[in-house]
């Protein structure tokens, strides 16, 4: 993995070596282009402010070489950085991430890199149609989801939080993703993501207090159970 920030603190990279994955650090974007073309990670976090070439052309540049499609990248920015953020998924991000760093947010979204499965899983996933996990498949192309077979009526912004724990499937997806991906903003009400969880849930069939596919991860997150298809 390659990280091109300076201000990654050690107890960050420690945790992400405990994983198992084998890191490179630079700290400006100019750097960051060069040694992705040479060094071929299997996925990069970039700050958004980066000197010299900022966070979002590096994202623009690494989407516009061929076989660089599906590398997953996240850009990272602070409060401040809301329109980078914007800019950056315009531009082939595959995700966000605030900053100061959380380093549950981060391993969550690195996942299985340690084991060599999170680039495979983005490649498989991106611009996957179909997702399956256990009895729920949701068709982005006719925007349906159903349950055992039966179709089940899901508003648009339930579509987008499901399709998001669908592709994550088996992984605990950080609460400041969902609502950047899903509402635009990580400083939305978290309040706002329980509801809409909680919604989904019904739709999906689960009684109050009963076994539930999406779990709630205390202090970090949801994880959809099952684990995903592609079809």
């Amino acid at each position: 993995m390659l990280i091109a920030d300076a201000d990654v603190e050690d107890g960050m990279l420690e945790a992400i070596i405990g994983g198992g994955v084998e890191i490179s650090v630079v700290s400006d974007g100019a750097m960051a282009l060069l040694e992705i073309g040479r060094q071929q990670p299997d996925a990069v976090l970039i700050g958004a402010r980066l000197p010299v070439v900022d966070g979002v052309t590096v994202v623009r540049t690494v989407r516009s070489v061929p076989g660089h499609d599906n590398m997953p990248i996240l850009l990272a920015g602070g409060p401040d950085d809301r329109s980078a953020a914007a800019a950056g998924l315009d531009a082939g991000a595959s995700a966000c991430v605030g900053k100061p760093y959380r380093v549950a947010e981060v391993l969550a979204m690195v996942g299985g890199l340690g084991t060599g499965r999170l680039g495979s899983a983005a490649a498989g996933l991106a611009g996957a149609e179909i997702l399956r996990g256990g009895p729920v498949l949701l068709d982005r192309a006719a925007h349906e989801v159903r349950l055992d077979g039966a179709l089940v009526p899901v508003p648009p912004r339930e579509f987008r939080l499901l399709a998001l724990l669908l592709e994550q499937a088996g992984r605990v997806v950080p609460r400041e993703t969902l609502l950047r991906e899903v509402w635009g903003s990580a400083h939305t009400e978290t309040n706002t993501l329980a509801v809409h969880v909680r919604r989904l849930r019904r739709r999906l069939g689960e009684a109050a207090g009963g076994p539930t596919v999406i779990e709630s991860i205390r202090g970090v997150g949801y994880r959809f159970r099952a684990a995903p298809e592609t079809g």
